[in-house]
């Protein structure tokens, strides 16, 4: 079975029609929840770029690898998905940002790539209209005149008809919607003067963040970005709405090229993304958190002859990518990874999904176990936040200190300890 892994970069769960949200405009994404599994409750293991990245790409915790921080390289002698797929028979692809081992507007070097087959893309450029450079095998770079989350669609495309007559894992990566906010012009005006719906825990705070490549101008009242939405929650919100939907747009005709090449039948398709985006939830912003509009991404897997129109709330974590991708090719992970394979629920077998699920940084641990989420200091495994999601989606209620919660909060506490004693250590 073929795969097609398409993910996006700092989009949160909620920013999906099929999530709920009446606010934005994801009809292809909507669509492709309607033909396969969505995943309400997806977790990243590290809510970072970087150590997303790398645990998609080994199957491990960054607690194991050690790669908690943006630019870190994949440890040597860890087999890749991309190694393992290729041992398996299988032509890996990728195309767009890397951000593993470097960063900046750069070619990504072989030794870099994670054993890709083919590779095509960048490290890391947070500008979306100008330099929107690729560059491919021979680190030859490819300029164009063109939004960079089109041209990775543009790329992905070309790529996906050459391989089209083999075995393949093609894995795209969209910078969308990650900040600055960007939009191409049509979907910057398919929400201009949109109301905006804030989430119920969402504080006014100003979203703006200057990026370091490219170099923000400054002071911040000399950068266009900060003047379109700088001190705007709502501005940037629709902003960010708008490179949602021209991410949309993008796997729309990603799903159009699959059918229109005959592969639909035998290619699983995968959506996700490495982290979410406070956006004034908790009167904070970006990602490193805890809280679920950081720690929380969107995923939908659409398998041929799977699941059809299943809305879930199984807990899923990146670290489960790895031997899901290997199931569906009919490859074994060696040596055995810490997450597990959801390939079999996404075919509508039965399937207990119900273990914990961690996320980390090196400040906190996290835990979500059936409807509770607790937060630790690393150092000393000290409670700072406790939350029954069930009846507390937005996290209003920190029940750490409340003793008719102690056994659940002790309970949790020992699940994060048992977790970095015999995995990471």
């Amino acid at each position: 079975m073929n795969i097609l892994f398409l993910f996006t970069d700092q989009m949160h769960r909620y920013a999906m029609g099929c999530m709920g949200n009446p606010d934005v405009n994801t009809p292809n994404l909507d669509r492709l929840a309607q033909q396969g599994v969505l995943f309400r409750q997806a977790y990243s293991n590290c809510p970072v770029c970087t150590p997303f990245r790398i645990n998609l790409m080994t199957g491990l915790y960054t607690c194991q690898t050690k790669t908690f921080n943006n630019n870190a390289p994949i440890p040597p002698g860890i087999p890749t998905l991309a190694d393992t797929l290729n041992a398996g028979g299988y032509h890996t692809s990728y195309v767009g940002k890397w951000h593993i081992g470097n960063s900046g507007n750069k070619a990504v070097p072989e030794e870099l790539r994670g054993g890709f087959t083919d590779f095509i893309g960048y490290q890391c450029y947070n500008g979306f209209r100008e330099n929107v450079t690729f560059f491919d095998e021979t680190n030859t770079p490819h300029t164009f005149k063109k939004h960079r989350t089109d041209v990775t669609t543009d790329i992905a495309i070309e790529r996906l008809e050459q391989i089209a007559d083999r075995p393949f894992a093609m894995f795209v990566s969209y910078q969308a919607p990650h900040y600055p906010v960007q939009p191409g012009p049509a979907y910057e005006a398919m929400y201009r003067e949109k109301p905006i719906t804030r989430r119920p825990n969402i504080r006014d705070i100003n979203p703006y963040t200057p990026t370091h490549d490219p170099p923000s101008p400054q002071p911040p009242g000399h950068d266009s970005d900060y003047q379109r939405y700088g001190h705007d929650l709502d501005e940037y919100i629709r902003l960010y709405y708008a490179m949602v939907s021209q991410v949309d747009a993008g796997v729309g005709r990603l799903l159009e090229t699959v059918e229109r090449l005959g592969l639909r039948e035998n290619t699983v398709v995968i959506f996700t993304s490495d982290h979410g985006d406070m956006q004034g939830s908790q009167g904070l912003k970006n990602k490193c958190l805890p809280y679920e509009e950081s720690s929380g991404i969107p995923l939908i897997v659409s398998a041929p002859d799977g699941a059809s129109g299943l809305i879930s709330d199984a807990l899923v974590s990146g670290i489960d990518f790895y031997p899901t991708c290997l199931e569906y090719a009919g490859v074994l992970p060696q040596p055995p990874l810490p997450g597990i394979s959801i390939a079999p629920f996404t075919f509508g077998q039965p399937q207990h999904l119900d273990r914990p699920v961690f996320s980390e940084r090196p400040e906190w641990k996290m835990v979500r176990k059936g409807p509770y989420k607790l937060v630790t200091d690393s150092e000393t495994y000290t409670p700072t936040h406790l939350f029954n999601l069930s009846t507390d989606p937005y996290e209003l209620h920190n029940l750490v200190e409340d003793e008719q919660w102690s056994e659940v909060r002790d309970t949790l506490r020992a699940d994060i300890i048992t977790w970095q004693q015999t995995c990471c250590v």
